[in-house]
C-alpha cells in the first residue's frame, strides 16, 4: 500500500498514467500492448488512446518504483507481477514478461469517489426499504458479482444503513471500505498474498484478533484464495451483521462452489462449506453490469429460508414481505 501519498518519485513516474487516470470519469485504465491506452470512462463506454511513452520498459520502471514504495517485489524476470494501491486508491495489477505475449497487460481500476443513487442500481424503494430491514436486522450478507460491477460500491452503499455508533471492524488488503464515520470502528490490513511482513499480519492472525475485538459487525472486502477460510471461520463464530463481497456469476454459485474453490485453491480444507453458508448466510445480493455499463441488483436470496425474493430482475410475489426470520 503506497503510505506516502506525495512521494515525488511516484508521483512523477506514475504522470504517464496518471494524467489519463485522475480524470474522474474513469472508471479503469488498461494497457493489453506497449504504446496504446485502452480508457473505460462512465457513460462513454471505452476509447483507445495512443501513449508512445509507455513502453515495456517505461512500464516495467514504474512497477518497479511502486514495489519499492510498497515495500514489496517486483523483478521483470523473477517476480514480473506486481499488485498494489496507488495514491487515490487506485487498484494496481501488472504482469510482464514472458507470460503475456505482447510484454505487458496492466489494469488500473480507478476508485474515484461516486456513489450512485439506488435507482442507479435498479433498487426500487420496496427494495431499498428491504434492504435498509436485513441491516438493521443485523443479517449476515454477501453481494456477489463479475469483476468491475460495483460490489464494493454496494457495499458501501448498505453500509450507510448503519448508526456511525456501531463497532464496525474491516477487515481488507486493500483499503477499500469507507468505516472512517463510525468512530467506534476499526479498519485492518492483512499483508498481500496473505503473507505476514512489514508489520502487517496474515489472515489467521488478524482473524484472532477481530474475534476478541468485540466487533458489532465483521466487514470483509473481496472474498479471495488466501481470506475464504478466515472469513467462514468468522461467520461459524456465531457473529452477526458480517458482510463481504465476492466475484460470483449468482447466488448460488457464491453459495455452492466459490468459497469452497478459494480455500482448497489456498491448499486449506473446510468440509461441508455450502451447508455452512446455507445455514449462516440471510441473504445474497447479486448486482450485474449491463452491455451499456450500468450496474443492476438482479437477485436477492435468502439461503436460510431457500427463497428468491428477486430474481433476474423480478420481484418474486411476497418476496419483499419476508423479513429473513424462518416462519
Amino acid at each position: 500500500m503506497v503510505t506516502a501519498q506525495d512521494n515525488p518519485l511516484v508521483i512523477t513516474v506514475l504522470e504517464p498514467l496518471s494524467r489519463l487516470y485522475d480524470d474522474p470519469k474513469t472508471v479503469e485504465l488498461r494497457m493489453v500492448k506497449p504504446g496504446q491506452v485502452i480508457l473505460e470512462r462512465r457513460g462513454e463506454g471505452k476509447t483507445t488512446v495512443a501513449a508512445p511513452d509507455l513502453t515495456v520498459a517505461a512500464v516495467e520502471t514504474i512497477c518497479t518504483a511502486l514495489a519499492n514504495v510498497n515495500s514489496t517485489r517486483f523483478n521483470p524476470e523473477a517476480a514480473p507481477k506486481l499488485s498494489c494501491v496507488l495514491p487515490g486508491r487506485h487498484r494496481f495489477e501488472c504482469l510482464v514478461g514472458g507470460s503475456v505475449q505482447s510484454g505487458v497487460s496492466l489494469a488500473i481500476r480507478c476508485k474515484h469517489p461516486f456513489t450512485p443513487t439506488w435507482e442507479q442500481v435498479g433498487a426500487t424503494p420496496e427494495v431499498v426499504s428491504f434492504l435498509r430491514g436485513a441491516i438493521e436486522r443485523e443479517e449476515n450478507i454477501i453481494v456477489s458479482g463479475a469483476t468491475n460491477t460495483g460490489k464494493t460500491t454496494l457495499l458501501n452503499h448498505l453500509l450507510t444503513f448503519l448508526p456511525d455508533t456501531r463497532r464496525v471492524i474491516a477487515a481488507e488488503d486493500t483499503p477499500e471500505l469507507e468505516i472512517a464515520r463510525f468512530w467506534d470502528g476499526v479498519g485492518l490490513m492483512a499483508g498481500r498474498d496473505g503473507a505476514s511482513s512489514n508489520g502487517m499480519v496474515d489472515w489467521r492472525q488478524m482473524y484472532d484478533h477481530l474475534m476478541r475485538a468485540t466487533p458489532d459487525h465483521v466487514i470483509f472486502g473481496e472474498i479471495s484464495t488466501t481470506n475464504s477460510f478466515a472469513a467462514l471461520a468468522a461467520l461459524n463464530a456465531g457473529i452477526t451483521g458480517f458482510m463481504c463481497t465476492i466475484h460470483a456469476e449468482s447466488p448460488l454459485q457464491a453459495l455452492n462452489r466459490k468459497f469452497e474453490q478459494n480455500i482448497a485453491w489456498s491448499g486449506q480444507n473446510m468440509p461441508r462449506v455450502s451447508e455452512f453458508l446455507h445455514e449462516l448466510v440471510d441473504l445474497v445480493i447479486q448486482i450485474k453490469r449491463t452491455h451499456d455499463g450500468l450496474r443492476r441488483i438482479t437477485d436477492l436470496y435468502q439461503p436460510r429460508l431457500g427463497q428468491w425474493v428477486m430474481r433476474d430482475g423480478v420481484v418474486q410475489p411476497g418476496g419483499l414481505e419476508k423479513t429473513g426470520e424462518a416462519a
